[in-house]
């Protein structure tokens, strides 16, 4: 009796963007969301550009200390639309 077992098909894996999406929802799922009122938000711009540094350095350390990446990993850019400040935040899982 002849066995077969080498040509069983292989599983396939499941992609690291399935497994990225995965790890993004649960992360996502266990941070709390604040809607908060742009009245209470409003800062002159001076006193931005003078902080902005700091506010990216809070940023980054919250983001690596949260989802547990390194912090070179993580990107802050400001963006100005419309009168308002654009805070875009990368984070690299790899």
């Amino acid at each position: 009796m002849m066995r077969l077992w080498f040509f069983r098909r292989k599983k396939k894996k499941k992609g690291s963007r399935e497994d990225a999406k995965k790890r993004l929802e649960t992360m996502m799922s266990t941070t709390r969301r604040e809607n908060l009122n742009m009245q209470n938000m409003i800062i002159p711009k001076e006193e931005f550009e003078r902080n902005s540094e700091a506010i990216k350095e809070k940023i980054t350390s919250w983001v690596s200390e949260t989802f547990n990446v390194d912090r070179s990993k993580v990107k802050v850019e400001f963006e100005e639309r419309e009168g308002h400040i654009i805070i875009i935040t990368n984070v690299l899982f790899h």
